[in-house]
C-alpha cells in the first residue's frame, strides 16, 4: 500500500512539474510579470504573513480562555521583560512589534502603484511608451503584488481583531 501511495505521489509531481513548464513557456510577458511580482511580494511578505498567522493562533487561543505556548509570543514581542505580561498584553506588543514591517511592505507596494501609474498617464501614445518602458510589465508586476497586498491587509485585519477581541475577554 505505502507503495502506491508512493508512486502516485510521484505521478503527481511530475505532472506538477510538467504543467508548470508547459505554462511558463506558453505564458505571455504579461503572465509572467504578474506571476515575478506575486513572488517577489510573496517573499517581501513573508515575515508578516507567517507573523500575522502565528499571532491570530495565539489570540484566537487566548480568547478562548486557554493557555498557548508564550514562547514564540515573547520572542517575537520584543519587550525587556515578556515574562511579567499577561497574554493578551502579549499579544498587543507582538502585534505592535509587526507594525514596522507592515509599514515598509505598503511603503513599497505604494512605490510600486505610483510607478505603474505613472508609466500608464505619462505620454498619450500608450503603444509606443508601453514598446519602449514595459509598461504592460510595470502593471503585470503591480497586479501579482497587489494579490499579495491583500492577503497582508486581510490577515493583518483578522490578528488585528483577534488581538482586541483577547484583550477584551482577558
Amino acid at each position: 500500500m505505502r507503495f502506491l501511495l508512493d508512486l502516485l505521489w510521484v505521478i503527481l509531481a511530475v505532472l506538477a512539474a510538467w504543467g508548470l513548464a508547459v505554462g511558463l513557456l506558453l505564458a505571455t510577458p504579461q503572465e509572467l510579470a504578474v506571476l515575478l511580482g506575486f513572488a517577489v511580494f510573496m517573499l517581501l511578505a513573508s515575515r508578516l504573513l507567517w507573523g500575522y498567522g502565528a499571532l491570530s493562533v495565539f489570540a484566537e487561543g487566548v480568547g478562548r480562555g486557554e493557555q498557548p505556548d508564550r514562547g514564540q509570543a515573547e520572542a517575537a514581542a520584543r519587550v525587556p521583560e515578556p515574562e511579567r505580561l499577561g497574554f493578551a498584553a502579549l499579544a498587543s506588543f507582538w502585534l505592535a512589534a509587526l507594525e514596522p514591517y507592515r509599514y515598509a511592505f505598503y511603503a513599497v507596494y505604494l512605490v510600486l502603484m505610483l510607478v505603474t501609474l505613472a508609466s500608464k498617464l505619462v505620454l498619450p501614445l500608450p503603444d509606443l511608451w508601453a514598446w519602449v518602458t514595459g509598461s504592460t510589465l510595470f502593471e503585470g508586476v503591480f497586479w501579482g503584488a497587489s494579490v499579495v497586498a491583500l492577503l497582508v491587509w486581510s490577515i493583518s485585519s483578522l490578528a488585528a481583531s483577534l488581538t482586541a477581541k483577547a484583550a477584551s475577554s482577558a
